[in-house]
């Protein structure tokens, strides 16, 4: 009698706890990028995908205008603009306190922030966030290898007659900027991938931006050269916070 009165079980299977829990981890990701598109004043509709597909989309996007940021070193306006910006910099007084700073605050672009980053992952036991992290890293730099190697575009400091370079100067290619590129990946990983307050988040962008700028200052790479680097690192590093989402 009572299993005719009760037509599901009390106890529900395993199969029902796994589609309940992935219907709320969906439900969690389309509220997740309502919020999102409630903070940017945009409309949100009842088709507003999930975070991890948002984050996704927008990552492959950064990283191909980042790339794409390159077609304006081969036109006459783009190499003309790039020039004069960064002979603007350049020829700035040198002081020799900004010169120790913009050396210093350089080195956080190199691999060096990347394993600083996992060590912290490993520290605050984050086995995910870890692996996400070094899988980001080394992805992001075969992929600058890459484009570096398909632009094959000359230092500042080997086009341009009396360039002021500060420290060693780099033997490979010059775009993208891999400094730009490694300290915006970082920030955007540990932006979105950690549980930070906002101050923190934005200090990181902050930072990346002062080392992607010291590149400039050193006088070792041209303003779209940064550029390429920054969409670069950041659209890489989104498409890799998507996976922690998921």
């Amino acid at each position: 009698m009572l299993g005719r009165l009760v037509p599901f079980p009390l106890v529900p299977s395993a199969i029902t706890v796994h589609r309940a829990a992935g219907a709320v981890a969906s439900d969690r990701r389309l509220e997740c990028g309502g919020a999102l598109a409630r903070a940017l004043g945009v409309p949100v509709s009842r088709f507003w995908l999930p975070l991890d597909i948002q984050l996704t989309q927008t990552g492959l996007l950064l990283t191909v205008v980042g790339i794409c940021v390159g077609v304006l070193n081969w036109t006459r306006f783009g190499r003309k603009l790039d020039r004069r910006l960064f002979l603007a910099v350049n020829r700035l007084p040198a002081v020799g306190v900004v010169d120790w700073v913009m050396w210093s605050i350089t080195h956080l672009g190199s691999a060096w922030a990347g394993v600083a980053t996992l060590a912290i992952a490993i520290q605050i036991h984050r086995p995910r966030f870890g692996q996400v992290t070094a899988l980001a890293f080394l992805t992001v730099g075969l992929l600058i290898g890459v484009t570096k190697a398909l632009t094959q575009r000359q230092r500042p400091f080997v086009q341009l007659p009396g360039v002021r370079v500060v420290g060693l100067r780099p033997a490979d290619m010059s775009y993208p900027s891999g400094h730009s590129a490694m300290a915006f990946n970082v920030a955007t990983l540990m932006a979105l991938g950690l549980p930070l307050a906002w101050p923190l988040r934005v200090g990181l962008y902050a930072l990346a931006g002062c080392v992607s700028y010291s590149r400039l200052h050193l006088g070792v790479h041209f303003p779209l050269d940064i550029l390429s680097g920054a969409l670069l690192g950041t659209g890489w590093g989104l498409v890799w916070v998507s996976f922690l989402y998921r």
